[in-house]
């Protein structure tokens, strides 16, 4: 029987060739992802490392960060990785299957260094030295991209310049020959402010915990949260547990309660394996402004001023980074996550009632004036909590207009008078000291006064 001939032979043995150019691949990395946000992931990648270390203690490592219009450059003394750990999994595009996990991680998403990298310049250096061993890669963009059939970038000499190395295991990382536009939002002080900010609050967590990050010589010390607390006015404490049949269990605490009046810290905050995702979000998303569909009923209102003191925090803990509920760039959720949708159900019923009470707090100060109001003048006199110390499962608990007894403002009255005047008011009125004088002979006037 002759051989059917095969389909490629119809068009001369060729196959149609669908495979992207790297210049197309790159642009198509790069574009979708802030500038701010690739300085992030280079951090998110050191703090994996130190958490590959000691995931419950930062203490002793560094992170140290420099920017400018000429190169970005990023060292740290958290481990590094290893030759094997690069050549296989750490400079592909994506996280290949069996790719070895960091419990708890923060960069998970296998694109963050090499969209950095490709994101700032057209030149960058990685070099990592574990306690076993140092590798280095140096890669020109420009040549690597005109290859289009190689797609391996090549090993490069280990240069010891006295910043990692064996005995002080971390890795470094430099890009230069930057990219116009980035040359030029690097070089400006307004950019360099902004990623400063950014790094306190995004890793908050993590310089807590005894992270030591340098910025352009600077360094940085986190942003904390906090809840208003007396022994009426306690935040609503709530701990949500999902499980799975890998037994990957994911655990969300939720906390809702009452802070300070600042319209630039209220909101929810959501955060993944100790990453903030979303900072004093006041969007649909995190149930601000939500409607009932099927009754036409306002839920949650949609935010304004009114409610400056709200505050409400998502924590999201997990083996598995996979399981959580963010995006890529880990800007935001993923709303499609089931895990997502239930603890939000969780979190519109706890803000609930801390809406209702800053309503009261509002009509109160309405009533009796911001210096006469009884609730202003309870919270004024609240404790400040740090939200990581707030961990007890309880109710939101708040005092209901008309608990507080108004109190009575009152103010000194300082006068001299001749000491004989004052002994015989004193006898006269069966007092024996100059201030009961003073408050007997006031009370009589007033008295005296009030009855004509």
């Amino acid at each position: 029987m002759a051989d059917i001939p095969k389909a490629e032979d119809a068009t001369g043995g060729q196959r149609i060739n669908t495979a992207p150019t790297k210049a197309f691949f790159v642009e198509m990395l790069v574009r979708d992802i802030a500038l701010e946000q690739a300085v992030l992931d280079l951090i998110d990648n050191c703090i994996d490392g130190a958490k590959r270390l000691n995931a419950d203690d930062f203490g002793g490592r560094k992170i140290d960060i420099t920017i400018d219009s000429e190169e970005f450059r990023i060292l740290d003394n958290c481990g590094g990785f290893s030759k094997a750990l690069a050549r296989d999994y750490a400079f592909r595009f994506g996280r290949p299957s069996g790719t070895p996990k960091t419990p708890n991680s923060i960069g998970q998403f296998g694109v963050g260094m090499k969209r950095a990298l490709f994101k700032f310049g057209s030149h960058f250096v990685v070099r990592s030295a574990t306690p076993k061993e140092e590798w280095a890669v140096d890669v020109d963009v420009n040549e690597w991209e005109n290859d289009e059939d190689d797609w391996h970038f090549d090993w490069s000499d280990f240069e010891r310049n006295g910043g990692i190395s064996k005995k002080n295991p971390g890795t470094e990382v430099v890009v230069d020959d930057l990219r116009q536009e980035v040359a030029e939002r690097f070089g400006t002080v307004h950019f360099q402010n902004e990623i400063a900010g950014l790094i306190k609050s995004k890793h908050r967590q993590f310089i807590a915990g005894g992270l030591d990050i340098e910025f352009n010589g600077i360094h940085l010390d986190a942003t904390d949260l906090y809840f208003l607390i007396t022994g009426a006015l306690r935040p609503g404490v709530d701990i949500l547990k999902f499980e799975d049949s890998k037994a990957n269990q994911v655990t969300a605490r939720i906390i809702a309660g009452v802070g300070s009046s600042s319209p630039r810290e209220a909101g929810w905050y959501v955060v993944c394996n100790g990453r903030v995702i979303l900072e004093r979000d006041r969007r649909s998303v995190t149930g601000w402004g939500l409607a009932e569909e099927e009754q036409n009923r306002l839920i949650i209102p949609s935010y304004h001023n009114q409610f400056a003191r709200f505050r409400g925090i998502v924590s999201f803990e997990c083996r598995d980074a996979s399981r959580l509920p963010w995006n890529t760039t880990k800007t935001d959720v993923d709303r499609d996550n089931p895990i997502w949708k239930e603890t939000f159900q969780r979190m519109t019923e706890m803000m609930r009632p801390v809406i209702d009470w800053l309503n009261d707090l509002d009509r109160d100060v309405e009533e009796f004036t911001r210096d006469e109001s009884p609730l202003l003048k309870h919270v004024s006199k609240a404790e400040q909590r740090k939200a990581d110390t707030i961990k007890r499962k309880a109710e939101f608990k708040a005092p209901a207009r008309g608990s507080i007894k108004k109190t009575v403002r009152t103010v000194n009255i300082l006068y001299s008078r001749p000491v004989k005047d004052v002994e015989f008011l004193g006898d006269v009125l069966s007092v024996n000291s100059a201030k009961a004088v003073g408050e007997r002979t006031f009370d009589i006037a007033l008295k005296t006064h009030r009855s004509k």
